[in-house]
């Protein structure tokens, strides 16, 4: 993402930590739950803000690589949320040449309320990179923002139908689509739905564990 995305979470780290800090993992993250893995296992928090996720995530049992292209943004998540199982990283798509970089592979790839800052022609390239990054079985759970755009942030529409074209040129099928949910801030312009994709490969195997979960 070019840098001018994150540009407006520098210059007010502090009003957007505390308003996503302002909401629950468990509640936001609900139908994620079931495809969450069985501990052990490594978790890639990408576009992850506060660290209220990543946070999350490391008192569950998981080890958390969070990235967050933001300087503002991790400062303070780093400050209010360490934990020796989260490690923080200055990094961001479509390329997270330094997540790439790493020996890591991961069997949960969150991108909450990260998509819509993603340019359309960076899309494909982000979900190439990141189905290159799952471990074996793992899934990528993904947050679209539908509707008006931030005036402050730079942001690109997206729909189901676009990121699951993309989702195939990238060997990637979809495990779970939600239905369209209110905006837990409650804009009434705004609306999100939530994806899980994982490699077409896996996908039989993946689906008969949803089925047995729910």
């Amino acid at each position: 993402m070019p840098p001018v995305a994150w540009k407006a979470y520098n210059n007010a780290s502090e009003v957007y930590f505390q308003t996503y800090e302002g909401l629950k993992f468990s509640n936001m993250h609900r139908a994620f739950s079931r495809f969450l893995p069985q501990l052990p296992a490594n978790c890639l928090d990408v576009g992850a803000g506060s660290g209220r996720d990543a946070i999350a995530l490391a008192k569950k049992g998981y080890y958390v690589t969070a990235v967050e292209p933001s300087v503002g943004m991790r400062r303070l998540a780093e400050k209010y949320h360490f934990h020796r199982r989260v490690r923080w990283v200055a990094d961001a798509l479509p390329r997270l040449s330094k997540v790439m970089a790493m020996p890591e592979r991961y069997n949960f790839i969150l991108l909450s309320a990260v998509w819509m800052h993603v340019p359309p022609h960076q899309r494909l390239q982000s979900l190439k990179v990141l189905s290159a990054l799952l471990d074996s079985e793992g899934c990528i759970a993904i947050t679209l923002r539908l509707g008006a755009p931030s005036e402050e942030r730079v942001m690109y529409a997206v729909s189901v139908e676009e990121l699951l074209a993309h989702a195939a040129l990238a060997g990637l099928a979809p495990l779970y689509v939600s239905r369209r949910t209110r905006d837990s801030l409650k804009r009434e312009d705004v609306e999100w739905r939530k994806v899980v994709l994982c490699r077409k490969n896996d996908f039989g195997r993946l689906a008969v564990k949803r089925v047995r979960a729910d």
